[in-house]
């Protein structure tokens, strides 16, 4: 299910980078266990540390050149991270969430959208996780509460409608 969500953000992105929307990403690292939260991933506390193959962007879904990309240190990607500054700054109102695992890192990325004000679009096929169950279940939730699940074609469309963000520094 992450292969799949991630050969679909692909093609989401190459939508989004033609149409000169901006696109943030991130990943997750840190430089020992002392300054990451009290996760109960085994993975997560021995292996997400700065430098492991495992905190590289999958370059499916990386341009360097192009995305503004950083690190988090929570699941969210607003917590504590620069990126409410860049999407004021590109004038962006309505944030589309993808990636992996949707049960955390994804939802908790749509609740501080919707939190921050965002309208928040979440397209399924761009999202993933180890199971289906939580997959489903929490897409389902957030759908009722605080995101418009659409999916990835529709999203494309949307896409190809919008006009570039103009913020200072947009690409």
């Amino acid at each position: 299910m992450v292969h799949a969500a991630t050969e679909r953000t692909a093609q989401l992105l190459e939508v989004a980078r033609r149409r000169g929307v901006p696109v943030a990403k991130c990943y997750t690292a840190y430089g020992s266990q002392r300054d990451m939260p009290q996760w109960k991933i085994p993975a997560v506390r021995e292996e997400f540390l700065y430098g492991h193959p495992c905190t590289e962007i999958d370059p499916r879904v990386h341009d360097a050149a192009y995305d503004f990309t950083f690190c988090k240190s929570a699941p969210s990607i607003f917590f504590n991270t620069p990126l409410v500054t860049f999407l004021v700054r590109q004038k962006v109102d309505t944030v589309i969430v993808t990636g992996c695992t949707t049960s955390g890192c994804v939802r908790a990325s749509v609740v501080d959208a919707f939190s921050w004000g965002y309208s928040v679009i979440v397209p399924p096929e761009c999202t993933g996780d180890a199971e289906e169950g939580p997959h489903r279940d929490n897409l389902r939730d957030v759908g009722r509460r605080y995101a418009s699940v659409l999916g990835a074609a529709e999203v494309e469309r949307y896409l190809e409608g919008v006009e570039a963000c103009g913020g200072e520094g947009s690409s």
